[in-house]
């Protein structure tokens, strides 16, 4: 089917973090780029302040917004938007298939939908943070999961180990599936193609840039400070923390660097701009992060565009986005969280080894070459939900006999 003139849609209404929204921006464009002669319409929600950043995104002619009801931003509603308001303008648009970004299918939904996975929540109690609500909620994810992987034309995952994870919980294996790995922006592997810049000169300071929350662990590494601010030379050394943070939470994390001794270490910046990111990227000597519940950690890979070391939980999928380019640490294991800063931070050597590393990583992840695995399962898709079309109506008793034999030939 390359060649051919498709419209797809892909389904953003659920994107609700800056880490989903970025993707489904960059998959919008970039299926743009690498299918000119397509139509690529992205599906947001008017009134949310994520969402209403496409309206400025800079992107190809051939790429489309279709907005929802203010009210599609809660679950209920767009459910309901999603049965009825959605599945009859992929009908009156001619659309040939939907790229649904959560990992889900709209039921009713008429043409081939690419189900993409990318949130583990639902798979990792660790991360529950709400008792019973959060197991309701992870269940009923589950659910749609596993609808998806039964029905949907292919599936989708950022990462095999997210793969795996949510394959061995369903217990259903997709006979078509693949993982697309995301990508970084273009500005990001031009930064980590230049020479590497200067690290010793950089503030003696560690960050961690990610939401905040206790499965991100930002705890574990205060409680790791008083093990590094002991050794020589790191007695000042600062940890700065910024990312989406409750004022409760915000204040228990305040509480506990004074508990260790530490609350002059320790800065929460709560959500930060992205030039403050580059900032705090570009004068760190490392990057931790400890989150028990990743299904790629950009923010990683984002680091090592700075030549920032790395040092990451040996969990989910951080051994297999950062390779050999960060430093793994168990991920209850606080004094050892403590030795492995500290190496980095004392020993120019291994750090300059995780930064040249990090340069080479960072070029595996290309949004265009992630774009076009994923126009080519598209296509496949489209093909195949054509061909099935096509075919006559069902076999009559002697067709259906003729059928058997040739399939118990072939078996024997």
């Amino acid at each position: 089917m390359r060649g051919a003139k498709h419209h797809i849609l892909i389904n953003g209404l659920s994107m609700g973090s800056g880490g989903g929204y970025t993707v489904g921006l960059e998959l919008w464009r970039h299926l743009a780029l690498v299918r000119p002669d397509w139509t690529i319409t992205l599906a947001v929600v008017a009134g949310n302040p994520l969402h209403e950043e496409a309206r400025g995104a800079a992107a190809p002619e051939n790429c489309k917004l279709l907005w929802a009801p203010p009210e599609a931003a809660r679950r209920g509603p767009r459910a309901r938007y999603e049965k009825n308001n959605l599945v009859n303008w992929v009908r009156e648009n001619q659309v040939s298939a939907v790229l649904q970004l959560n990992g889900m299918i709209v039921p009713g939904m008429p043409v081939p939908t690419l189900a993409h996975c990318q949130d583990p929540w639902p798979y990792r109690p660790v991360a529950w943070e709400n008792g019973h609500k959060d197991r309701a909620l992870a269940f009923l994810k589950r659910r749609a999961n596993a609808t998806a992987f039964r029905q949907a034309a292919c599936v989708g995952w950022t990462s095999a180990y997210l793969r795996d994870l949510m394959c061995e919980a369903v217990e259903i294996r997709p006979p078509h599936g693949q993982v697309f790995y995301n990508g970084v922006p273009e500005d990001w592997i031009a930064r980590a193609q230049k020479n590497l810049p200067d690290w010793e000169t950089r503030p003696l300071q560690i960050v961690t840039i990610s939401n905040v929350a206790p499965y991100k662990q930002q705890e574990m590494v205060i409680r790791a400070l008083p093990l590094v601010r002991g050794e020589k030379g790191l007695n000042r050394l600062l940890y700065r923390i910024a990312g989406a943070c409750s004022p409760a939470y915000a204040e228990h994390l305040r509480r506990v660097a004074q508990s260790v001794g530490v609350a002059d270490a320790v800065i929460l910046e709560g959500r930060v701009s992205a030039a403050r990111i580059t900032e705090l990227f570009s004068q760190s000597r490392c990057y931790v992060l400890m989150s028990k519940c990743e299904s790629f950690g950009l923010p990683a890979i984002e680091a090592m565009t700075f030549g920032t070391p790395v040092i990451t939980a040996d969990c989910c999928a951080m051994p297999e986005v950062c390779g050999d380019a960060a430093q793994l640490c168990p991920l209850e294991d606080t004094a050892a969280l403590a030795a492995k800063i500290v190496a980095v931070l004392t020993e120019p050597e291994r750090a300059q080894r995780l930064r040249q590393a990090g340069a080479r990583q960072v070029q595996k992840f290309k949004w265009r070459e992630t774009a076009e695995k994923m126009a080519t399962a598209l296509d496949e898709a489209i093909g195949a939900d054509a061909a099935h079309a096509r075919r006559p109506a069902a076999s009559g008793p002697a067709d259906d006999a003729a059928s058997d034999a040739t399939e118990k030939s072939a078996r024997h």
